[in-house]
């Protein structure tokens, strides 16, 4: 009895040692392809300790402001973007990988063109 009672205990105490939900803070290089075109990124995030996201994409097309969130291994975040002069949104919807790593798929709308996208993070100098 005393047996089970102590890895009851050691079982329900393990939460508190639980990693800490990963922090995608960084610099990110991004390489996403839709309908057949390459377009590549780089992207600074900032993750706050709520999950929300904020930052910058630089693009050819100029840089534009992100935001988004992450929760657990999902990192969703949108930002504008300039296509043959309209004006439209890219959304990210993708899952880390790893700690350096970002898989996902991205929609721009208006434009109704999907594509996937894989981000690395770059190592601090």
């Amino acid at each position: 009895m005393k047996a089970w009672l102590v890895l009851a205990g050691l079982s329900l105490g393990s939460g508190a040692f639980a990693a800490e939900p990963a922090n995608i803070s960084g610099t990110w290089v991004t390489q996403t392809e839709v309908q057949g075109i390459a377009v590549n990124e780089t992207c600074a995030l900032k993750q706050a300790p709520d999950g929300g996201l904020t930052g910058t994409c630089d693009t050819s097309g100029g840089k534009f402001k992100l935001t988004g969130t992450v929760k657990g291994t999902s990192v969703n975040f949108s930002h504008p973007a300039a296509y043959q002069g309209e004006d439209s949104t890219v959304s990210y919807f993708g899952k880390l990988d790893d700690e350096s790593s970002i898989s996902g798929s991205l929609d721009l709308q208006p434009l109704n063109a999907g594509g996937t996208f894989a981000m690395k993070k770059q190592q601090s100098k």
